[in-house]
């Protein structure tokens, strides 16, 4: 599985930092600690989250993670680890995720990026953070992803 723990916060939107401000040490802003924080108020509310990552091919991370701040919404959170970026988002279903990954993949399409995509929505793809991140990189390493 992949270790969400590693995934360090990247404070795109203020809102989202806000938030965690009260929950979270800024040393210990990883996506493991927020996801926990939102599987349990999601679990509270019965609601939603979802984590979609984005894997960039032939691209660096950073190129990607610049074009972020115009294609995320203010209430979403994105983490990089690697080659690998996260984007959580709170009180997003599948339909939702699915949504927002035609988004980035037109954005990213546009700047000339190849960019795999994989996501997994909480309650429906696992119950924990553990669940989660198996089924996450599951689908994106598996030979075909779920969005791909």
């Amino acid at each position: 599985s992949m270790n969400f723990d590693k995934f360090i916060f990247h404070p795109i939107h203020s809102s989202k930092t806000r938030m965690f401000s009260d929950h979270a040490a800024q040393d210990s802003s990883n996506l493991g600690m927020f996801l926990e924080y939102e599987l349990e108020a999601s679990s509270r509310y019965r609601r939603y989250v979802s984590v979609v990552i984005l894997k960039g091919v032939g691209c660096e991370t950073p190129q990607l993670k610049n074009s972020l701040p115009e294609i995320i919404r203010n209430s979403d959170a994105s983490f990089s680890f690697g080659n690998y970026i996260a984007i959580l988002m709170s009180e997003t279903d599948d339909t939702g995720s699915l949504t927002a990954i035609e988004r980035y993949k037109r954005d990213m399409n546009s700047r000339g990026y190849d960019v795999r995509f994989a996501y997994v929505t909480y309650p429906g793809d696992g119950k924990t953070v553990d669940d989660l991140s198996r089924v996450l990189m599951e689908r994106l390493e598996g030979p075909t992803t779920a969005t791909n």
